[in-house]
C-alpha cells in the first residue's frame, strides 16, 4: 500500500463515522415519535458514535505507532545504527 492510501484510511474513516452520525440524527429527527423517547434514542445513538469513533482512533494511532517503529528501525538499518 502506497503511503498515500495509508494516510487516507483514518480521513475515511473519520468521514464514515461523521456521515453516520448525521444520517442517524436526522433519520431520528424526522421519525414520528415523542420527544422524550426521540431524545434518548438519540442520546444512545451519539454515545455508541463517539465509542465507535474512539475505538476507530485507538486503533488508528496504534497502527501509526506501529509503522513508526517499523520505519525507524529500517532507517536505523539504512544507516548502519
Amino acid at each position: 500500500m502506497s503511503d498515500r492510501d495509508e494516510s487516507g484510511s483514518g480521513g475515511f474513516v473519520a468521514g464514515l463515522l461523521v456521515g453516520a452520525l448525521l444520517g442517524a440524527g436526522a433519520a431520528l429527527l424526522f421519525a414520528p415519535e415523542k420527544g422524550e423517547h426521540l431524545r434518548r434514542r438519540l442520546g444512545r445513538r451519539i454515545r455508541r458514535t463517539a465509542e465507535d469513533a474512539r475505538e476507530a482512533l485507538e486503533d488508528t494511532a496504534s497502527d501509526v505507532r506501529k509503522e513508526v517503529a517499523r520505519r525507524r528501525r529500517d532507517l536505523g538499518r539504512s544507516l548502519g545504527v
